[in-house]
């Protein structure tokens, strides 16, 4: 008769170490992994610099106290009243009755609302809409009832109806215009002034570049509507009780409008 035997199994104890040393691994790729989410989330969630992150208001600022008007060539310039001295109330009145008050000036406030991130750039401000082309048929003519003269307050000059880009005009005329474009790092806000005198009647908007990096967009100044008749390159202002040349030496007014009326056909 066959025997049968049990062959004996030993089991091999491992010790108590090991058990510990795999429960401690898995504890800490849990924890590194938890670490690794938690470190990636600021990355993910951050306030960076987006072209979302720029805010923007305008305000005019335009001065009661000087306000400019636009002119017709075809008014009666021989019926402007005289003054004793700046631009008083019967001058103005007759403005306001032969011309249409402006509004050119404007000032801008500007902030880049992220907290970090890249730096953006606004440029190439410019007008866009309907121009009608031809010579100039108005002269501008400001009202300084003060006589403190025009504000020192530095502005970019834009023409809309020329698609030309808003610059700063060097008092050396030998010098280029310098484009305005303004800068804003994350949380930084700044300021800037912009004139708008249309060589042609225009009707439209002003926009301009919003640029960070490689990424663009056209926005819309907010100042609404803008409607600007065509004014000479040469304006007006009251001095001494009468009509005297802005910023032009041995200008004489009458022979000024003579010569924009010939150029527009009104002689």
């Amino acid at each position: 008769m066959a025997k049968v035997t049990k062959s004996a199994v030993t089991v091999e104890k491992k010790p108590w170490w090991r058990h510990t040393w795999a429960a401690v691994s898995a504890l800490v790729a849990v924890v590194g992994a938890i670490t690794g989410i938690v470190s990636i989330l600021p990355l993910i969630f951050r306030d960076a610099t987006t072209l979302d992150s720029l805010t923007i208001s305008a305000e005019s600022i335009e001065s009661d106290l000087s306000p400019t008007f636009a002119v017709p060539l075809t008014a009666d310039w021989s019926s402007f009243p005289a003054s004793s001295s700046v631009c008083d109330a019967t001058q103005l009145s007759w403005l306001e009755s032969n011309g249409m008050r402006l509004e050119e000036r404007f000032l801008i406030s500007v902030a880049n609302a992220a907290k970090e991130g890249a730096m953006m750039s606004l440029k190439n401000f410019t007008g866009i809409g309907e121009v009608v082309a031809g010579p100039p048929t108005n002269v501008a003519v400001t009202c300084d009832q003060t006589g403190g003269g025009t504000s020192n307050l530095r502005a970019a000059q834009l023409d809309p109806a020329t698609g030309r880009t808003a610059v700063y005009v060097q008092s050396d005329p030998s010098l280029p215009d310098n484009p305005l474009v303004f800068n804003l790092a994350p949380g930084e806000n700044g300021q800037f002034a912009i004139t708008l005198e249309s060589s042609a009647d225009f009707s439209g908007t002003i926009v301009f570049i919003e640029a960070l990096g490689t990424e663009t967009r056209e926005v819309t100044l907010p100042i609404g509507e803008v409607a600007l008749p065509g004014t000479a390159p040469i304006r007006f202002t009251v001095k001494d009780g009468g009509l005297a040349c802005v910023a032009v030496e041995d200008c004489v007014p009458a022979d000024i409008l003579t010569g924009l009326k010939a150029a527009a056909g009104f002689a």
